[in-house]
């Protein structure tokens, strides 16, 4: 990292964080301490390398699928040999195949393909402008990709502006290995892995104490947290301001976007010009920590050479949590073959034998507890939508549900599932459904099945119709099935266990005992 003054003591004073600026002899010592680090940690697989400021400054999110074929592309970068910005960097179809989880034998396969890969030239990021009033929008990748199927090719080009940041790097920059990215579910873990290596120094000692990058905990940091003080000895720390480390792995807010250009009244609006930041999807704390915070801990100590925790801090007299202090520990090389072993027990055998044909709806009847608690496939995303209907009434166990509801109950639960699947198989709004793929498979996970959801939801929606005889478009519906799986699905379960933990005989029962209060 950037040496600053010594006068600075505190981040607090620090509005953008600058990468680090090495001579030719601090970058080989340091590209030693990686090397030492990676063979104690036994690292294996491809490696990703891109500049800090590329990792630390850009904001922007994409879609897992996106991200997953950005690093894929990413790994083919050869840093001593490349020199080309305008070189095309090939990904065959069984690498995408892996990459996406979609058969690359269903009929849809080449329209998915097509689809994803125009979606990610469509996409850009940002980076502060010069001047310090905003920020500038750039792409990824140029819109001239090129998909051969009789060779089984999809081959692409980097956008020259960012050819310095990802290739012929020397200093200030960070490599890790693309094998543990590929297995996250969550596009944030990725994100996350990367911004806080990209902090940290390895084994390598360069005497900065002022916050900028990962130091070693010391005794006043394990006092501040006493309730982990044995836990966190051997780690790392450094804090973010919560808000900023929010905002990186989001598209600026609009106001921001708008401040560093001049916009004339024709110009068309940008294809996500309208995506969310991670403040308004989660704007509390709770829902941050939920929804992106405990997955990422999970899949990053489950999945990759860290051990990861972090505790979010107030400032007394205040409630909103300011900063989010993150440890990090490598693990030990029997700890990473653990995790070796883990990756080869996940690894997707792509030959599939010959089967009898069979129907595509599941039977709900013989679905079996490790049915019921398995995930939805990735491939639910490019099914019809009446196939997917049936997937989710089978995981929320209808056919025995059906029988304990009256007919409004049921008619409800049914356009549940209509608009849930619909939402889950529109291709226009891919990320949304990914989105909503995640979090029904959180809610499976945690709950064996969707059946408390599924009721909780009945309970939401007669409580919608018992307050407005008015009916409204099937779109609105579609939304609020969103919103609640996306951010209210704890109130929702818990209506839901209520109706499956009560024990009064079933047809004096009534979903709307639990119904919120007008």
């Amino acid at each position: 990292m950037k040496k600053n003054s010594d006068n600075i003591k505190d981040n607090d004073t620090i509005e953008a964080i600058v990468g680090e600026v090495l001579t030719e002899q601090e970058a080989e010592e340091k590209k030693a301490a990686i090397a030492k680090r990676n063979d104690r940690n036994l690292i294996f697989g491809s490696y990703i390398t891109k500049s800090n400021d590329l990792i630390q400054k850009t904001k922007y999110s994409l879609p897992r699928n996106e991200q997953k074929i950005l690093f894929m592309l990413l790994s083919k970068i050869d840093q001593k040999r490349d020199t080309d910005a305008s070189k095309y960097y090939t990904i065959t179809f069984t690498e995408f195949s892996k990459l996406t989880g979609v058969n690359a034998m269903d009929s849809s396969y080449i329209k998915y393909l097509q689809e994803t890969v125009n979606s990610l030239a469509s996409r850009f990021f940002w980076v502060p402008n010069p001047n310090g009033t905003g920020y500038n929008q750039m792409a990824w990748i140029l819109p001239t990709v090129e998909v051969n199927t009789k060779d089984k090719t999809i081959k692409m080009q980097f956008h020259p502006k960012i050819w310095k940041d990802i290739a012929q790097l020397t200093s200030n920059y960070t490599s890790y290995s693309i094998e543990y990215l590929l297995m996250m579910q969550s596009t944030y873990s990725m994100r996350v892995y990367e911004i806080i290596l990209s902090y940290d120094n390895g084994d390598r000692d360069y005497g900065y104490n002022n916050g900028l990058v990962f130091e070693p905990v010391t005794e006043k940091i394990l006092s501040k947290f006493p309730e982990k003080r044995e836990e966190l000895k051997g780690f790392k720390y450094k804090r973010f301001e919560t808000d900023e480390f929010k905002s990186i792995l989001s598209v600026p807010p609009m106001d921001e976007q708008n401040r560093s250009k001049s916009k004339k009244k024709d110009d068309p609006e940008p294809k996500y010009s309208r995506e969310r930041t991670l403040a308004e999807k989660y704007p509390t704390f709770t829902a941050f920590e939920n929804n992106v915070l405990k997955i990422v801990k999970k899949e990053i100590n489950e999945l990759t050479d860290l051990w990861f925790d972090y505790v979010p801090v107030r400032i007394k007299g205040e409630r909103k949590y300011k900063y989010l202090y993150i440890f990090i520990k490598y693990k030990t090389k029997e700890e990473m073959r653990k995790v070796r072993a883990f990756h080869d027990s996940k690894d997707p055998d792509l030959e599939v034998p010959r089967r009898p044909r069979r129907r595509n709806k599941m039977a709900e009847s013989q679905a079996t507890p490790e049915m019921l608690s398995a995930p939805i496939p990735d491939s639910i995303l490019d099914m019809t939508f009446r196939n997917a209907r049936n997937i989710i009434r089978a995981k929320a166990e209808y056919s025995e549900l059906e029988k304990l509801l009256s007919a409004e109950e049921r008619n409800i639960l049914e356009d549940i599932f209509t608009y849930t699947s619909k939402i889950l198989t529109n291709q226009k709004k891919r990320e949304q459904a990914e989105e909503t793929l995640e979090a029904l498979n959180r809610i499976i996970k945690d709950n064996n099945g969707l059946k408390a959801w599924a009721l909780g939801m009945c309970s939401k929606f007669k409580t919608m119709f018992a307050s407005s005889t008015e009916r409204k478009s099937a779109q609105y519906y579609r939304t609020v099935v969103y919103n609640e799986i996306a951010e209210n699905t704890a109130v929702t379960i818990e209506n839901g266990k209520q109706w499956l933990n009560w024990n009064g005989t079933k047809r004096t029962f009534k979903l709307d005992m639990f119904d919120e209060g007008d």
